[in-house]
């Protein structure tokens, strides 16, 4: 007879139903407590097939994983190789989804039931449309059985959905419907890498055999994520990044070491949890973070901020707040631009902190971490020298800029300190700063150039 276990984890992970070694049944949860109480209710109130399934189980194991991400991950392929016979009860194959990849010169992804092929309205519509087709439920309809390969089976929809989103602000592919003579929405916002989906390109005769490589490439990383392949990609991508360091091509490293901690974070989703305070303790944190700004002064609200555009064009700044070295969604801010014409980031920042610190009925920070490097500090340090707050001294926050592509803290009394040679618990909490602040920047700037776009048409 199956008990409930006494200890089951609060964290994302699998668990899995056996009748001795047996799997009867695998899901996932992004809380396993969570999820697995409800399987402990009242017997009779259950589905008539799960109560079988817990008949016949003798034990409940869960594996713990780092994310919803993985979970859903190990979950497919624990599915795919032991076939439970739960799983297949409980669900049948239309319920199930598939990540199809294309097998085209640049291949597109979507997500099915049907992973044999999908439905198409006319043999015009096949001719005209690139590869991505919509699917129709009218008998009349006809199917067709084109090359694609396909991962899976994913149970949830919604998660893999999100994941795929998530991959691709780290890998960007076409989902375009057809070919057309504009750059995409998709493109202009970084989603999409352009030159895959326009006329020129499909009718074209000039070659773009870099173009093309560069594509496949983001194509095959997204398939060993979903594969779950994910240690051997990032350990090649930072492989690549050390090689191009020493041909001294450092955008290209600046632009891998981007794809890599944006790799770890979909996998991890360290922009929602906590979980670098368990490894790291704040008390342990902030005597480091003390002595690297050579302060006594007690820091428990650090703000970062960061602006995004494109040519000027919907520009948005971002606050974002953390208490004792976590995220507090709470206290984020976004700040659409007002003032500044053109692309001028320097100027942007200024109105940003200007309308920010005019605020005094907001918690005022202790430590202000500005994505950038001189240029925005010595931004940040003249606004706020216009701000009240400035002839407050108990209430003056000390003042930073963190550039990107070194890992670089430029602090207000001169110094160029390389995070990458202190404390990684310092590095990653600057990192997570920095990378958060652009997040945040970068959603509401897209959320305000779709409404723009969708209004234009």
């Amino acid at each position: 007879m199956l008990k409930r276990p006494k200890a089951i984890p609060i964290s994302p992970g699998i668990y899995t139903f056996r009748r001795s070694k047996t799997p009867l049944y695998i899901g996932k949860a992004a809380n396993l407590r969570s999820r697995l109480a409800s399987y402990f209710q009242k017997r009779s109130a259950l589905p008539i097939k799960i109560q079988k399934m817990l008949a016949e189980a003798t034990r409940l194991e869960t594996i713990e994983t780092a994310s919803e991400v993985e979970a859903l991950i190990r979950e497919a392929e624990l599915i795919k190789k032991y076939r439970p016979k739960y799983n297949l009860l409980m669900r049948d194959d239309k319920s199930y989804f598939y990540v199809g990849i294309t097998k085209e010169p640049y291949p597109r992804i979507f997500v099915t039931h049907e992973p044999r092929g999908l439905r198409i309205t006319n043999r015009t519509e096949l001719r005209t449309t690139n590869t991505r087709y919509k699917q129709f439920r009218n008998s009349q309809n006809f199917v067709i059985r084109r090359k694609a390969r396909y991962i899976g089976p994913f149970t949830s929809g919604t998660a893999l959905k999100s994941a795929l989103k998530s991959l691709r602000r780290v890998f960007p592919y076409c989902t375009c419907k057809q070919p057309h003579k504009r750059p995409c929405l998709n493109s202009e916002i970084g989603r999409c890498p352009g030159y895959c989906c326009t006329l020129k390109m499909q009718s074209a005769k000039r070659k773009a055999k870099g173009e093309k490589r560069e594509y496949r490439k983001n194509i095959r990383s997204i398939v060993a994520v979903l594969s779950g392949d994910r240690t051997r990609l990032v350990g090649r991508m930072r492989r690549e990044m050390r090689e191009v360091v020493k041909r001294e091509h450092y955008e290209e490293a600046a632009r891998l070491r981007d794809a890599v901690f944006g790799l770890e974070d979909v996998i991890a989703h360290r922009h929602v949890l906590h979980t670098p305070e368990a490894r790291h303790p704040w008390p342990m944190v902030l005597g480091k973070l003390q002595s690297l700004l050579k302060t006594k002064r007690e820091i428990s609200r650090i703000e970062g901020y960061d602006i995004s555009n494109i040519s000027g064009t919907g520009a948005t700044g971002s606050m974002v707040a953390f208490m004792s070295g976590g995220p507090d969604k709470s206290q984020y801010r976004k700040f659409r631009i007002k003032t500044v014409g053109g692309s001028n980031d320097v100027a942007m920042l200024r109105e940003v902190l200007k309308r920010r610190f005019q605020h005094s009925e907001w918690p005022f920070p202790q430590l202000v971490v500005i994505d950038g490097g001189k240029g925005q500090l010595n931004a940040a340090m003249a606004t706020l020298r216009e701000a009240r707050i400035w002839n407050l001294e108990s209430r003056r926050p000390i003042v930073s800029a963190l550039a990107k592509r070194e890992e670089v803290l430029h602090t207000a009394d001169g110094r160029a300190i390389p995070l990458q040679r202190q404390d990684p618990a310092l590095l990653h909490l600057f990192q997570r700063i920095r990378d958060e602040s652009h997040r945040f920047a970068r959603s509401y700037h897209h959320k305000l150039r779709e409404k723009s776009y969708a209004a234009a048409r």
